[in-house]
């Protein structure tokens, strides 16, 4: 038995639910589709489709319309794929995709202007052996010293070109029965405390003082190359006391991993400017203007946007594993 948590198809339902529902002024007072997909070399790829909500019209309480009978075309280096309605507004594609693919999307609804959009598959950029270390973070808020696992594993950014790309640690607990056969094995990307990674920019005092907080959308701390030459070690600060790792029945073993993201510049765009509103109250409280969330859809509202991973191996976590 597995259980993942926070799946990619969740990452996309909460996307739809939460920014382009509401048309800004600059994009006109008329309702378009709003899409959401993220290609990549798995062998399934979603797509959301619902419609926006332009602000004349926008009342409190309202939620966004999913359309379920959406029409859509979507390509890979011109070659057409079936398309599957899930219901909902949610619909996927089966295929297999590789590095490099071209994907072309197009979406038209009844009384809905036609919305596409382009992308392509980035390829990986491999990630090496990790390790682990107990360390101790300073929390300002708390005004204490707190425990965290370092997770450390290096890359090589490629120096002729500008790329872009996210990173998270995986943890696995692995939950055998009395006769330590395998029982369960559940997945979770925790959050990452950034202090002791100086590429993921953590808030400042100035920051803290001004509302401003630090965390990443999805769990996806997002980064480019442009502080990195050459080989780069992370230090990502995972909590001791996660109450993933807690929540064990039987005999229970800790692991976890390093997954790097490649990420096409539409996709980091738009992550960082989800990233630029949701961490700042200002904003929030419509003390300061919002960023604009990114879109590259053509004639409509949302992202289409090719990502790829590589992951190192798993390593035993320091964390209550009897034979560390």
């Amino acid at each position: 038995m597995k259980t993942y948590i926070f799946p990619f198809l969740l990452l996309i339902a909460l996307l739809t639910s939460c920014k382009d529902d509401i048309s800004l002024p600059e994009a006109g007072n008329e309702a378009k589709l709003v899409i959401y997909c993220f290609p990549s070399t798995r062998d399934t790829t979603y797509i959301s489709v619902s419609r926006s909500l332009p602000v004349k019209q926008y009342k409190e309480g309202m939620k966004i319309k999913n359309i379920a009978d959406a029409r859509i075309t979507y390509t890979v280096n011109g070659q057409q794929r079936e398309i599957v309605n899930s219901g909902n507004g949610i619909y996927y594609v089966v295929g297999k995709q590789k590095t490099g693919d071209k994907i072309a999307l197009t979406v038209s609804a009844d009384s809905l202007p036609t919305a596409s959009a382009e992308t392509y598959i980035p390829d990986t950029v491999a990630i090496g052996d990790p390790k682990s270390r107990q360390t101790k973070v300073y929390d300002d808020d708390r005004e204490e010293m707190l425990g965290y696992e370092q997770v450390m594993a290096s890359f090589t950014d490629p120096s002729t070109t500008k790329d872009y790309y996210a990173v998270r640690v995986l943890l696995k607990n692995i939950e055998y029965s009395e006769d330590d056969s395998l029982y369960d094995e559940r997945f979770y990307y925790p959050i990452i405390n950034t202090k002791n990674e100086p590429i993921l920019v953590s808030k400042t005092n100035i920051d803290d003082a001004f509302g401003f907080s630090d965390n990443y959308y999805g769990g996806l701390c997002i980064f480019d190359d442009a502080g990195i030459s050459g080989k780069y070690t992370f230090h990502l600060n995972v909590d001791n006391k996660n109450d993933f790792w807690w929540n064990n029945y039987n005999d229970t073993k800790k692991y976890e991993r390093v997954e790097l993201l490649h990420l096409t510049p539409e996709y980091y765009k738009f992550l960082f400017s989800i990233n630029a509103e949701e961490n700042s109250d200002l904003a929030q409280y419509g003390l300061s203007q919002l960023m604009p969330t990114a879109t590259n859809v053509n004639g409509g509202l949302g992202v289409v946007a090719g990502w790829n991973v590589s992951h190192t191996a798993w390593i035993k976590s320091k964390i209550d594993n009897d034979d560390e």
